[in-house]
């Protein structure tokens, strides 16, 4: 295969994959994780007016739990920052968000054919790039506004920068390697799980004198983590106890957590890497022995890694897009495993694997994209009659209102009826705000429709109710 052969298949893969991830492109973020794509896109607004106060404007700021808008410990604000100065330049609207998160899942394919290249050579790479083109789990979070796009990019170009250092000779220090996995631990902390691949990769086999090595490897070490260290310790203390998201689910779902969800990881990990990749990936692991030892060395230490993070992780959370971290690897295996098979027989295979993979993965992702209007509806009514100051009551968790209505406000803790009627009734919020797949019961919509008068769609004006107005005329 010529060099022009190569950099078209290159460019067929590079225009599939953009393809794909611009399914949905002028979907609100209303489809599927649109609480996560909400917030993303909130600590955006709250950037707004104040992009030039660094370091505070790196502080992580929503919408909820608040009559003004809460620090929270959050990832750091990438995507955000980026979709703050290009809604100052260009507007709001949602299209950035997704703009900006299928440039980095393209940068993250050109990474993954960068490393590939460098550990399973030309043909092997583009197979891999080929296979995260069309993995659903990539397709899908190549395209949201959540940290995964970016935490992706930064995680793949840090491996493959490593490779570079290191058959460079190691010469002088390690800066892109060690910025590459710093901006992936900032923007999903579960990417330092990288760092023993990333030594692999970079420091193994030593190349240069034990002084300027061991001197390399501090500096790698310093560069990498401690922008991950002080950032992650500033949020934390900046919350005091309040928002901590991070260190809550940390310490809360994954060091504590006494639930274990077999079945949705299984179905998690069926639906996002579809049956037909995950035998090539297994056909990989099966004939690792015979790849190179440079690189059978960091894919096994890969897996390792991974599977722990499956158990440790993955298991306890019943969330797809914490798999995410995976698919590049799954991606080399798969070229590993079919990249055996020599010449036109495995080319072939290559095609066939591929096209059931985005056939599958089309199919396998049409329900994502659908979304609800009504969150619209509710919020073009509140945004016409909102006043300065005021802020909502939401009758559920999900915060998208919120974001759409540029507005802060509470949400309905869950409880007994009269517990949620007199949190209703206690609130100096202007509105109530059903939420369109409200959870709570039939018995509380009925009260809230007795004490309050409807002014919108499901929108309640909140101030003294019914009861409240009775209980005055006969104290009176």
């Amino acid at each position: 295969m010529n060099k022009g052969v190569k950099r078209a298949v290159f460019f067929g893969i590079v225009v599939l994959a953009l393809g794909l991830r611009l399914r949905g492109i002028m979907n609100p973020l209303l489809d599927d994780q649109a609480w996560r794509q909400a917030d993303t896109a909130s600590m955006g607004l709250n950037m707004l007016g104040h992009l030039t106060h660094i370091p505070n404007v790196f502080f992580p700021k929503l919408f909820y739990d608040g009559s003004v808008p809460q620090k929270v410990e959050l990832e750091f604000p990438f995507l955000p920052y980026l979709l703050a100065w290009t809604w100052t330049l260009f507007g709001w609207a949602d299209i950035w968000g997704r703009l900006w998160a299928i440039l980095f899942s393209l940068l993250a394919l050109w990474g993954l054919y960068d490393l590939g290249r460098s550990l399973l050579g030309e043909r092997m790479a583009l197979m891999a790039a080929g296979f995260y083109a069309v993995t659903p789990l990539a397709v899908y979070y190549g395209r949201v506004v959540m940290p995964e796009p970016v935490a992706q990019a930064f995680s793949v170009w840090a491996l493959a920068l490593a490779v570079r250092w290191q058959r460079n000779g190691q010469r002088g220090f390690p800066l892109g390697p060690a910025l590459g996995l710093a901006g992936a631990a900032l923007a999903k902390l579960p990417q330092l799980m990288l760092l023993p691949v990333a030594l692999t990769l970079a420091f193994w086999p030593r190349k240069r004198a034990k002084a300027g090595f061991l001197r390399a490897l501090f500096f790698y070490l310093v560069v990498s983590m401690v922008p991950v260290m002080l950032y992650y310790g500033w949020v934390h203390l900046g919350t005091r106890g309040q928002g901590q998201f991070v260190s809550g689910i940390l310490t809360q779902q994954v060091a504590s957590g006494k639930n274990f969800f077999p079945e949705a990881l299984r179905v998690n990990i069926y639906n996002g890497f579809t049956r037909v990749l995950l035998t090539a990936a297994l056909l990989g692991v099966c004939l690792l022995p015979w790849q190179p030892a440079a690189a059978r060395r960091p894919l096994l230490i890969w897996g390792g890694i991974n599977v722990l993070y499956v158990a440790v992780v993955c298991l306890r959370i019943p969330l797809d897009y914490y798999l995410v971290p995976l698919a590049p690897w799954f991606c080399l295996l798969a070229a590993a495993g079919l990249g055996k098979i020599e010449d036109t027989p495995g080319n072939v295979l290559a095609v066939v694997v591929l096209s059931l993979a985005c056939f599958n993965g089309f199919r396998l992702l049409t329900p994502r994209y659908a979304w609800n209007p009504d969150y619209l509806v509710q919020a073009g009514w509140l945004r016409k009659h909102l006043q300065p100051g005021q802020y909502l009551l939401l009758s559920d968790s999900p915060p998208m209102t919120l974001y759409y209505t540029r507005t802060p406000g509470f949400r309905l803790s869950t409880g007994s009826l009269p517990a949620a009627v007199r949190e209703v009734e206690d609130s100096s919020a202007a509105y109530l705000v059903l939420s369109p797949y409200t959870r709570q019961p039939p018995a509380f919509r009925a009260e809230i429709r007795r004490l309050y008068p409807e002014v919108g769609p499901g929108i309640f004006r909140l101030g003294r109710s019914t009861r409240s107005r009775l209980e005055a005329g006969k104290s009176g």
